[in-house]
């Protein structure tokens, strides 16, 4: 019941009896599992990706996202040009894979061939110079997967364009630093596309040497896997040289092995500034050997890694841009 209003207070109404009210729960009450170590590792994995991700988006200075953007779209028109894609138009039906998307379109003739190649290669260069950079990159990103896709798709599939064509799907989602904008200037906008590009190299590096690993173990690097290997390769050096590398003790081990730990080790090395460009250096070291040893044409992934990792792993800002952007300021207080 409820006791009657007396001098304009509201009264005072008691829950009912069929209702039990029931008090807050105390700390001492919890579950055990949000007091114990299983909720103190999950408590510090989600501030450990807390903290990635405020790495990731933290803000960065313009003239490293130029660098990076017209550092692939470099590769992207260098694998445009030096690539004769005319051989496309005279694959046999039974080469022709359908493991693809473009594994279906028919043969094209050479001048379409042509065509695109040429438009992909101004695109590039209409990217690096900045002239409508994001749609000029997408366009040379377009056509270097259709006929890459073309091209992967006769005879056995090839991934030596995998790495330049990931990064560069990463960089489409980017806007690239507009011409009056100062490189010295830091935005989130231009900070996380060059740390993106860096997680998807260390990433597809990381994969290849989960890959090995997967199917062959660690003999894929301590066992004669190596050796047997450079004995069926060709080398564009003569066979005499891959013969001698394959003989030689330890050797094809300590190249596999060395091989393996870089990959394994690609994300925590583009991780830490001081050790992107010693990474950029060793990438290069190891598919130039696979050249020399195989003959195998890795430039595409040696050219995209430097692009990422050389521009991210600068300390500062190199005079020459520095050079350039006080000119620009001069040019425009002159004229103001």
């Amino acid at each position: 019941m409820s006791a009657p209003a007396t001098g304009g207070t509201p009264a005072v109404t008691s829950p009912p009896a069929s209702l039990p009210v029931t008090p807050p729960a105390s700390p001492s009450v919890l579950p055990p599992v949000a007091r114990g170590p299983l909720a103190r590792a999950l408590r510090r994995a989600a501030s450990w990706v807390r903290a990635l991700d405020a790495r990731l988006v933290a803000p960065g200075p313009a003239w490293r996202a130029r660098w990076v953007h017209a550092g692939v779209a470099a590769v992207v028109g260098l694998r445009l040009l030096t690539r004769d894609w005319t051989q496309l138009a005279d694959r046999p039906p039974a080469l022709r894979s359908h493991l693809n998307l473009v594994g279906w379109v028919p043969d094209l003739p050479v001048a379409v061939l042509v065509a695109l190649q040429a438009v992909g290669v101004v695109a590039a260069v209409l990217a690096i110079g900045r002239v409508r950079p994001r749609l000029a990159f997408a366009v040379a990103w377009a056509v270097y997967v259709v006929l890459a896709g073309l091209w992967g798709s006769s005879g056995k599939f090839m991934h030596n364009d995998v790495l330049t064509v990931t990064v560069a799907t990463v960089l489409l989602c980017s806007s690239p630093p507009a011409r009056d904008v100062r490189a010295d200037d830091r935005s989130v906008r231009w900070g996380w596309p060059p740390r993106a590009a860096l997680a998807v190299v260390g990433v597809v590096y990381l994969l290849t040497g989960v890959q090995k690993l997967r199917h062959s173990g660690p003999g894929w690097a301590l066992g004669d896997n190596m050796a047997w290997v450079l004995r069926q390769g060709t080398s564009p050096l003569g066979e005499g040289f891959t013969l001698a590398v394959a003989n030689l003790p330890a050797l094809p081990q300590l190249l596999a092995t060395g091989a393996l730990c870089l990959e394994l080790l690609a994300p925590l090395l583009l991780l830490v500034a001081w050790t992107r460009i010693p990474f950029a250096v060793a990438v290069a070291v190891m598919h130039t050997s696979i050249w020399a040893c195989l003959g195998l044409d890795y430039s595409a992934w040696v050219l995209t890694a430097a692009a990422v990792a050389v521009p991210a792993g600068l300390p500062w800002r190199p005079p020459w841009s520095r050079r350039r952007t006080s000119t620009r300021r001069q040019v425009r207080a002159a004229t103001a």
